[in-house]
């Protein structure tokens, strides 16, 4: 029943990733405009001192007040980690001290040190890395289809799950890092997945088969989505690392947006070229 209102009704449906979307390059370009740069980077990316503690509580407020210009963090998992960085300049002995004043320690705090000109070279590699991928994934996507239609149309939707995921981290203040950036590539194979398993579905089908098609594919593809969900969000909510926090919360973002991309807009874009191919 939830299916046949869901396809009576797909017209409409598919405007909805493309207002996020537009939305999304609002965010962005408001970034660029004022910060110079899409998304605050971490320090990994332009150098500064992070300093991590294994605590049972803290005040994060406390922390933030006492040390102007750094970023405190928290993280959830069963083994909790402050996490506070500092710029390059900054004196880390003062801040372990007044991270430990507010907070109640468990262990030796232990802290690391990066350049501003290897984080340049950090985030230079890494934006690379991010562009190549994109463009070997399109390469391969075009090879698969030999069609221009089809192939755009997941480009853009694997596009859409990236930019949209981006500007949602940029909301919530999630700052620009090797793990994001390794998530981000992630996230492309993710996206891709699903859009190819709807395309193969429909492409081999006939014009009277299209919402059968649809509905097979949107039954895999939701069903892969939400056990990868499941198993990103007890990494999230367990692990006690903000690596693999990070990582995660980027993917279960990405995921989330990737269904309605999907099965919305991508789906309706390709049934509305279908339908029109094949009268």
């Amino acid at each position: 029943m939830l299916f046949e209102k869901f396809d009576r009704h797909w017209k409409k449906w598919l405007w909805i990733p493309i207002v996020l979307l537009i939305l999304a390059i609002g965010v962005i370009a408001f970034n660029i405009a004022t910060t110079g740069s899409f998304m605050k980077k971490d320090i990994e990316l332009t150098g500064g001192k992070s300093i991590t503690l294994e605590v049972s509580s803290a005040d994060l407020d406390a922390i933030k007040a006492e040390l102007p210009g750094s970023t405190v963090r928290l993280t959830s998992g069963v083994v909790k980690n402050l996490i506070v960085e500092i710029p390059f300049e900054a004196d880390e002995q003062e801040a372990i001290d007044i991270a430990s004043k507010h907070s109640v320690v468990q262990g030796e705090p232990s802290f690391r040190t990066i350049g501003p000109s290897i984080g340049n070279v950090f985030f230079s590699q890494a934006l690379t890395a991010m562009i190549l991928a994109f463009v070997f994934m399109a390469f391969v996507v075009f090879m698969l289809f030999r069609s221009i239609v089809p192939s755009t149309i997941v480009v853009l939707a694997a596009a859409t799950d990236m930019i949209v995921t981006i500007a949602i981290l940029s909301i919530i203040d999630v700052a620009l890092s090797l793990p994001v950036i390794a998530a981000l590539l992630t996230l492309i194979g993710y996206s891709v997945d699903t859009d190819l398993l709807l395309t193969t579905e429909l492409l081999k089908g006939s014009h009277s088969e299209l919402s059968a098609g649809v509905k097979r594919a949107m039954k895999t593809g939701l069903t892969l989505t939400l056990t990868t969900l499941i198993a990103l969000s007890a990494m999230y909510l367990i692990a006690g690392s903000i690596v693999i926090e990070q990582i995660a919360l980027v993917l279960i973002i990405g995921l989330v947006i990737d269904i309605p991309t999907t099965w919305m807009t991508n789906t309706g874009v390709l049934r509305a070229w279908l339908l029109r191919r094949r009268q």
